[in-house]
């Protein structure tokens, strides 16, 4: 049985829950889960990353011999969906297989929030809207699943049929998207190479940490203290600078 609780009334006691999904493989959610506990762990936020995907890729590029270094950040199998996690974590991040996947729809109902991965190519045009209704399947068993939004990756602006593909997503898709896209980068594409390695610097970095910061303020104002706490803590610093 999983120790997560998912009450959503954001006691310190319970980590914020967030799976990170798609419509299908391939489309950079691996590496948007990465990057979030990543920053969020920077931020001084305790995170799980727990890794629900088959494949464990996200654990793979998360630890290196000795396991993951990475500041403030656990890592956590959950081959049947949900794991155990540890105690006084203030935020699981749980790499998910698509979301209509059997395996997805475990953490689903576990979880308080939900990301959507997606490329902007032709395929999500007709698949996304599957990912879409099995959030919304999971949501009549857990009500305090609230879908964040929809993240792009691996978009290059120069291709002309990326963007008509964007626009015509974010016609369909309301005001669901989040900005910015994540671009496709090198650095981002030969980040696992290394086990263990920080998110490398760059824009797919600034990029990523702009959607982190998003998420970051839709978590506080639900009212999630830990979040709440992040969100001043930049403020102050803000100003001071």
């Amino acid at each position: 049985m999983s120790s997560i609780r998912s009450t959503g009334n954001g006691s310190p006691e319970e980590p914020y829950v967030l799976t990170v999904t798609s419509h299908k493989g391939g489309t950079g959610r691996t590496t948007l889960a990465l990057a979030l506990a990543w920053l969020w762990g920077q931020r001084g936020l305790k995170v799980t990353l727990m890794d629900a995907d088959p494949v464990q890729a996200a654990l793979l590029v998360a630890c290196g011999p000795v396991g993951c270094r990475w500041p403030n950040v656990t890592t956590v199998a959950a081959p049947d969906g949900v794991g155990t996690i540890p105690a006084n974590q203030d935020v699981v991040v749980i790499d998910s297989p698509p979301a209509t996947e059997q395996l997805a729809q475990v953490g689903l109902r576990k979880s308080n929030g939900v990301v959507l991965c997606c490329l902007a190519d032709s395929l999500s045009l007709g698949t996304l809207p599957a990912a879409t209704q099995a959030v919304r399947e999971a949501k009549i068993s857990n009500p305090n699943l609230d879908l964040l939004g929809i993240a792009v990756s691996v978009f290059n602006p120069l291709d002309l049929d990326q963007t008509r593909c964007l626009s015509l997503l974010r016609g369909a898709h309301g005001g669901l998207f989040v900005e910015p896209p994540i671009p496709v980068r090198p650095e981002l594409r030969d980040w696992p190479l290394t086990a263990g390695a920080d998110l490398p610097d760059g824009p797919g970095r600034q990029a990523l940490r702009a959607l982190a910061d998003v998420f970051r303020d839709q978590i506080a104002d639900a009212g999630w203290p830990q979040f709440a706490n992040v969100q001043r803590d930049k403020r102050a610093f803000a100003t001071r600078g």
